[in-house]
Formats: C-alpha cells, sequence, structure tokens
C-alpha cells in the first residue's frame, strides 16, 4: 500500500524529489528493510511499509532524538510545538539555547530546521511550501506528526555506525537503502561529511549477502570506488546506483541496466530559477531487472 506520508523535516541530500521514482524499484521479495543513513527517512515514509522489519538508522543524535520523541512521546512533542511562533526573534533564541530534556531538545531541532533557509538550521527564512514549514497551518503540522508517530509504530529507530548496523542486520532477504554523504559535499553546515569513511562503506557493500539501493554524487573518487561494478553480479548481489547522465557514466557502466530519469535540484527550486534549469539529468543503474518495475511504477508517480 503507498501512502506517500511525508516526511516531518526537509534534510540536506533528502530524497523528497526522487521517492517516487526509486520506491518502484525496491525489491517485494524482502523480509527487512534498513536505512543506515536515514536523514529525512522519505524513502522509508513512502509506503505504509515494506518489510516485516524495518529500521531507520542515523549518526546524527539530533535526527534520531526527533524521530524516537515522535514515536514515543507525541503528544508531549505537540504540546511543545503548538504555541511556537515562527519568528526570527524565537528562531535565534532556540538557536543559541540549551535545552535540559529530550523532547525540548526535539523541539528545539525541528524549529531551527523548518524554519531556516534550506534546512540548514543556522540562517532564519521560510518559503511558501516546506516540509512542516511556517506557511504550514498549525492543524497540518500536528496531522502530520500523528501520521509519523504511526508509521514510526514498528520501526526500529537506530544511532550506529553504519557498518555496525549492516553488518548486524545482513541476510540474504535484507534490503538496505542506502543515501550516505556526497563525496564532494553538500555545501551546508547541516551535517559534516568531510570525515565520511567511503571506502569502508564500499568496502561493506561488497560482502553482504542482502541487496542494496545506492544513491550517490557522480565524482572522480566514487567512479573509482565503484569501477567494479561487474564484480558484484559475478557475487550474484543485486545493486542499483544511481548517477548523473554523462556520456562517462554512460561507458562506464554500458553492460548493465539503464533508465534516464530528470530531477529537480531542491535548492535551486527555491530560487525562483526558470525550471529547465532546475532539472537535472540522472541514471538509475542496476545490475539485476529493473526497467520493468520502473514502467510498472510510473502510474504512482503521475
Amino acid at each position: 500500500m503507498t501512502i506517500d506520508k511525508k516526511s516531518l523535516i526537509n534534510w540536506v541530500g533528502g530524497k523528497r524529489l526522487l521517492r517516487k521514482t526509486i520506491a518502484p524499484l525496491i525489491p517485494t521479495d524482502i523480509k527487512s528493510y534498513i536505512e543506515p543513513f536515514g536523514g529525512g527517512a522519505w524513502v522509508l515514509f513512502y509506503k505504509d511499509r515494506w518489510a516485516d522489519l524495518e529500521i531507520y538508522n542515523d549518526l546524527d543524535g539530533r535526527l534520531v532524538n526527533l524521530f524516537r520523541i515522535v514515536k514515543y512521546h507525541p503528544n508531549a512533542f505537540k504540546e511543545e510545538i503548538k504555541y511556537l511562533l515562527g519568528s526570527r526573534e524565537m528562531f535565534f533564541q532556540f538557536l543559541n539555547g540549551t535545552f535540559i530534556t529530550d523532547i525540548q531538545r526535539a523541539v528545539q531541532f525541528y524549529f531551527l530546521i523548518t524554519r531556516s533557509f534550506g534546512g540548514k538550521g543556522s540562517t532564519f527564512g521560510t518559503v511558501k511550501k516546506s516540509c512542516g514549514g511556517a506557511s504550514k497551518s498549525q492543524r497540518n503540522v500536528l496531522d502530520k506528526i500523528d501520521a509519523i508517530h504511526e508509521r514510526l509504530d514498528k520501526v526500529m529507530v537506530e544511532n550506529r555506525d553504519f557498518e555496525r548496523l549492516i553488518k548486524q542486520y545482513d541476510f540474504e532477504e535484507a534490503f538496505f537503502y542506502c543515501d550516505p554523504p556526497y563525496s564532494t559535499g553538500t555545501g551546508y553546515e547541516v551535517t559534516s561529511t568531510e570525515d565520511f569513511d567511503h571506502e569502508r562503506l564500499c568496502e561493506t557493500l561488497k560482502n553482504i549477502k542482502g541487496r542494496f539501493l545506492l544513491s550517490y554524487d557522480d565524482s572522480p573518487k566514487i567512479r573509482e570506488l565503484y569501477k567494479d561494478f561487474e564484480s558484484l553480479s559475478n557475487k550474484n548481489i543485486r545493486c542499483m546506483l544511481s548517477n548523473n547522465d554523462t556520456p562517462y557514466v554512460r561507458e562506464l557502466y554500458k553492460d548493465f541496466e539503464m533508465i534516464p530519469i530528470e530531477r529537480l535540484n531542491g535548492i535551486n527550486n527555491r530560487q525562483g530559477n526558470d525550471r529547465k534549469n532546475k532539472m537535472f539529468k540522472e541514471l538509475l543503474i542496476a545490475n539485476y531487472p529493473i526497467k520493468e518495475l520502473f514502467h510498472a511504477g510510473e502510474t504512482d508517480r503521475d
């Protein structure tokens, strides 16, 4: 069942604009669905349930605390945000404030992310349409919290290193949707990507028993790391990644299934540029059949 519950927050690198494209490519014969880099959890929330066992994980304790509070203490969270004003003065009070309880920390984080430009959390700003932003009515925000609380009911929320998480939950019928920090960074200070170990992630994924879908940026470093894509096929590992649609990438993965797609850039979308300048061409690349899955899901994406 597709319900497409929207996330509570916009998060840098989140798959809000690609979730309807990614969702049909996730196998249905899986027994566990794990997001080692959960972020805003846009793909997780797209369906009512992906598998019997679902795990959201992120190393950022602020994100994990927010989702745990919504999961276990939704009413207390709603009471705290019910009387907040979307003002610049309150924004900087929250930015410079110290909060004792986990519920207060969750409210502080939620307020800063939803009242800041691009979800950066440090510069006050609002937009007409944002995930939980100032333009949303109070009723809509409270209803969204109830919906996310219900969706998280049977989801395990973890705060662990990705390698330990993947190794613990790996088995043949496990599926990992991996959306790690980009190798070239994001230009935002909301989360640090400089120290992320891309080599360790690559080695971890090459040796798993289950399947994975990997979303990454197109950079020389990532090209080099995953140039042995064919070796995964030889190990009968089914995986998919997304990349920029360039002649180099098409040549590199010419022996695999490719689906060209276009996506909007979320940041440019908020800067009022012409639509043609917001569109980016990407490729979905897989070493297992995905074309039928992709076209079967086109109706849901309309």
